[in-house]
């Protein structure tokens, strides 16, 4: 298995974000492979998790970046989630790469 290459983002059922800095803890964080139907690491290539409860890793699934499924994920978190904040729009880097780092410096907590 391929590990992801930092930042990973994750999303669960309802389209929210979560940021994983470090894929190598995502057993102190992930509680079940339940919890995210989609995520992408730091090159936009598609991740899953995979493990027991308390022993969740993630990992690559395919080689190639995804990057429009991913480009419209982040869309649609900010215009359903981000909503709330009036000013805050993706952020519009054009390379890959540069645009997953600026959506997890970018994303807040809720």
């Amino acid at each position: 298995m391929t590990e992801p290459a930092d930042p990973v983002l994750l999303f669960d059922e309802d389209g929210r974000m979560f940021v994983l800095h470090d894929p190598a803890v995502a057993d102190e964080l992930i509680d079940s492979v339940d919890e995210f139907v989609e995520g992408y690491d730091g090159r936009g290539r598609p991740v899953r998790a995979y493990g027991e409860p308390g022993q969740v890793g993630l990992a690559v699934t395919a080689m190639e970046a995804k990057g429009e499924e991913l480009r419209a994920r982040v869309t649609r978190y900010y215009s359903v989630f981000a909503a709330r904040h009036p000013t805050r729009i993706p952020p519009q880097e054009a390379d890959l790469v540069a645009f997953i780092r600026a959506v997890a410096d970018d994303w807040i907590e809720e």
